[in-house]
């Protein structure tokens, strides 16, 4: 009996704990790489590929956030999904049907549907039939490894041609060439190259009607159950009917925003792999950050790497529109050009220096830098040691990134350095020899400036710092780093 008290009281403290450990799971979202625009916006670089809106990223997003979960989104090429879903890999993709001839759908838990999705022939011509029965000894645009089960049947007997592109945009382009008759694609796909391409026309007639539903791996600690809970409740609230409508009307599409980002930057702004070839972007805080203002904004993110001299003009110019890591202080003759937020995190710099020198140096204060060498980041001001480089008490000494002073440090070709807060917080766990002084300067409220020639609104950018405060999203952001 006794035996039976003890495990019924451990389960009973134990209880809230276990279901705090299952409630923050991290969940694991992928996204089918090969979609393009506007179902899919990503970073445009080679070697990185990661979802900055769009379509599907926002049905994506409005399940993750309604889930309550920590989750991350992953782009993923097509072929790769299904594996990574059987492997658990991933926990889940959400936009994706049993009906898409998928080799494994048996492996998989499937959710209720989400929505339909139709297909369209677009042409440069008006299409005069009047259903797909009557297209016959034409060659229609696809994307490869698409399964259009409405056409398959016609392919397969020759009676319609099948070419294939890595993307609609793509195919397009074959079509504006006279090597194509159609291309098939989804309606909003057609509403977004209208805008580019006026002279497309679409069938009257569609194709391909499929209801599109989540894909679950069957090892995700993610229940089916919950999932549909949670997709009933989106429908409930018709979010998906409104996602489907700002993306259906050409006027309200989703505009991508462009990002603008320090490329002098170093982890853990930027993260770079210097080890290729060709340096690889695996992501940071500046992707984070831009990330979490985009969702709220409800608007696809384009980064943009840039120089910090040409950041500046170029977001006073409107060709960047917006950059969430700055201030009045830094942008100086700037500031006046650009929309300034409300603060989203404060900053502050430290003198950093090796422990081993630093037990000696005794430093109290900036004042007993005198004579020494500071290695500072090419073009960044430091307001607090200006005085200081000035009279010559102290020298400054340049380096592009924060790493790159580490570096000097480490040599010993420089006795400290500056670094900020979070750059210190996350290099010190690769670096132990490092140690800060007991003292810190320029502390700075770090905010968003938009273009003042762009159609953010800073109400609405503000609205979105906020509401990233509130859910902790922030927090979240910056852990990692």
């Amino acid at each position: 009996m006794k035996k039976i008290l003890i495990i019924g009281i451990l389960i009973y403290v134990l209880a809230p704990c276990l279901t705090s450990q299952a409630h923050a799971a991290h969940i694991k979202f992928g996204i089918d790489a090969s979609s393009s625009p506007p179902l899919l916006y990503q970073f445009e670089d080679p070697n990185f590929s990661l979802a900055t809106g769009g379509f599907i990223y926002e049905v994506t997003v409005a399940i993750a956030e309604d889930l309550n979960q920590d989750y991350s989104i992953s782009s993923l090429p097509e072929s790769r999904m299904i594996r990574d879903l059987r492997l658990a890999n991933i926990d889940l993709v959400c936009h994706i049907s049993p009906e898409w001839d998928l080799e494994s759908k048996d492996d998989l838990l499937w959710s209720d549907p989400l929505y339909t999705h139709v297909n369209i022939l677009v042409s440069k011509k008006e299409i005069q039939f009047k259903n797909l029965e009557q297209v016959i000894n034409a060659k229609i645009g696809t994307v490869e490894k698409y399964y259009y089960h409405e056409l398959e049947a016609k392919f397969k007997s020759k009676v319609l041609q099948r070419d294939d592109s890595p993307s609609v945009a793509e195919s397009i382009k074959k079509l504006l060439d006279n090597r194509l008759d159609y291309v098939v694609m989804d309606e909003l796909e057609f509403n977004l190259y209208k805008i580019t391409y006026p002279q497309l026309q679409k069938s009257s007639f569609t194709s391909d009607k499929t209801n599109i539903h989540c894909s679950l791996s069957k090892k995700s600690s993610l229940s089916l159950k919950k999932l549909n809970k949670t997709i009933a409740h989106l429908k409930n609230k018709n979010e998906f009917q409104k996602i489907t409508a700002r993306y259906t009307n050409p006027n309200t599409t989703p505009r991508p925003i462009s990002y603008g980002m320090n490329d002098s930057n170093s982890p853990p702004f930027l993260m770079i792999d210097n080890s290729a070839e060709t340096p690889i972007i695996e992501g940071g805080l500046f992707f984070d950050l831009g990330l979490e203002v985009g969702k709220k904004l409800k608007r696809p993110i384009r980064f943009m790497l840039s120089p910090r001299k040409r950041l500046d003009s170029g977001l006073a110019n409107g060709e960047i529109e917006l950059v969430c890591y700055n201030t009045e202080a830094w942008a100086g003759s700037y500031a006046k050009d650009y929309n300034w937020s409300i603060p989203i995190f404060k900053q502050t710099n430290l003198v950093v220096g090796l422990i081993k020198n630093m037990q000696d140096a005794h430093l109290k204060s900036l004042k007993d830098l005198n004579g020494k060498t500071l290695g500072t980041a090419l073009g960044f001001i430091y307001p607090a040691l200006i005085p200081y480089f000035k009279d010559g008490s102290v020298k400054r000494e340049d380096a592009l990134s924060g790493l790159a002073n580490i570096e000097k440090l480490q040599s010993e070709r420089v006795q400290y350095i500056i670094l900020n807060n979070l750059e210190f917080n996350y290099y010190r766990k690769k670096y132990a020899s490092l140690q800060e002084a007991p003292f810190e300067i320029d502390p700075i409220n770090v905010k968003c400036a938009s273009s003042k020639k762009s159609d953010l609104k800073i109400s609405d950018i503000n609205t979105a710092v906020t509401e990233l405060k509130k859910a902790n999203r922030l927090q979240k952001v910056f852990m990692p780093h």
